[in-house]
């Protein structure tokens, strides 16, 4: 008869490389076979993190190196975001990069205190819910910063 030991660590390891594909395809991150017309911005790097904004004690907007907005929902109410000078983001998953509900952690000191809120979702923002956020783009040299209004005067 073959080596019993043998065959229950092959057993194991097979069931716990089906249960990492399991987590994987249930972690709320874009699957490798993304169509071209899905957001290529749908994820951001939590190392390029230009600045941040709270419209409200559940949600993050943050604003990349890169010039894209990202909107987050926290989990629970984030008492002292809207006050606080800096965050982290902590990574879950051990990579900096963020795409969905509960791949990192909103850090912060409120007061003298250590606080922490899940992420529980991440949206791109683009056109008009970006503007607000995110700088203008710069005009070249020659060309008109005025709106069309004020072409007139």
């Amino acid at each position: 008869m073959k080596n019993p030991t043998l065959l229950v660590s092959l057993l194991v390891v097979g069931i716990g490389l089906s249960g990492l594909g399991v987590a994987s395809a249930m972690s709320g991150r874009p699957s490798s076979n993304m169509h071209a017309d899905n957001d290529r911005h749908q994820c951001f790097d939590s190392n390029f993190i230009d600045s941040f904004q709270t419209p409200d004690d559940h949600t993050l907007v943050i604003v990349s190196d890169d010039n894209q907005a990202y909107e987050l929902k926290l989990g629970g109410v984030c008492i002292g975001l809207d006050t606080s000078f800096a965050i982290g983001v902590k990574a879950r998953n051990g990579m900096s990069q963020i795409c969905g509900p509960f791949d990192a952690d909103i850090v912060y000191r409120d007061g003298g205190r250590h606080q922490e809120c899940p992420v529980t979702s991440v949206r791109h923002l683009s056109g008009d819910e970006a503007a607000k956020y995110v700088r203008a783009p710069r005009h070249s040299a020659g060309q008109s910063t005025a709106s069309p209004s004020a072409k007139g005067w």
